[in-house]
């Protein structure tokens, strides 16, 4: 089992066992804190060399303070083994420092990555972009846009959309990118008809 967040649910189907969690920013410190309390071992991978550049200090004292949290720093996820019928029956990860790789048979992988947005590409291509670099859509884009409101999902440029962790004031979770994506698509529909009807 892959998963994006931690909620009592997830907590509980994991209790007793190893899990892993890969990610050194605030969410996944409070993912391992919290999973602390339910699994027998939470073995945190970060590929820094340590919190101190992406976690708060107050959590860092926390998981330097709970037993079961096992912290691995520059060290990389490198496989998920297992079937589709199955699931997922053991991981690989290797430790950059040390220069080895090691499987265990771990069933629960927890995933806190990608906090910070890819959009760098899109500086100089004038599509707004919030304070934190997240494509600004809907309301938020008008300001940058030429007179026109942008749809929910567009953003200032007309025909560019953008859904999922890129688009800011997203939630942050795969079923919501998944919605945001089905809902997308009758948005370029209607985008892609008015400009034949202009044309």
């Amino acid at each position: 089992m892959s998963l994006y967040w931690a909620s009592a649910l997830e907590a509980k189907m994991c209790a007793q066992s190893e899990v892993i969690l890969v990610g050194g920013g605030n969410s996944a410190g409070q993912a391992a804190v919290f999973l602390a309390g339910y699994a027998a071992k939470v073995l945190m991978l970060v590929r820094g060399p340590s919190l101190a550049a992406s976690m708060s200090r107050y959590l860092i004292d926390r998981i330097d303070a709970t037993p079961t949290i096992e912290l691995r720093p520059n060290t990389v996820l490198t496989q998920l083994h297992g079937d589709p019928v199955a699931g997922l029956a053991a991981v690989s990860w290797h430790d950059r420092r040390a220069g080895l790789t090691e499987q265990r048979p771990i069933r629960h992988v927890f995933l806190f990555v990608g906090a910070e947005p890819e959009t760098d590409w899109l500086i100089g291509c004038r599509i707004g972009l919030d304070a934190h670099g997240f494509v600004l859509t809907g309301r938020p884009a008008a300001s940058y846009a030429n007179g026109q409101e942008p749809a929910p999902l567009e953003s200032n440029l007309p025909g560019v959309f953008a859904v999922g962790d890129v688009r800011s004031g997203s939630v942050k979770r795969v079923g919501g990118a998944i919605g945001e994506g089905a809902a997308v698509v009758a948005m370029i529909h209607q985008r892609l008809a008015v400009s034949q009807a202009i044309a």
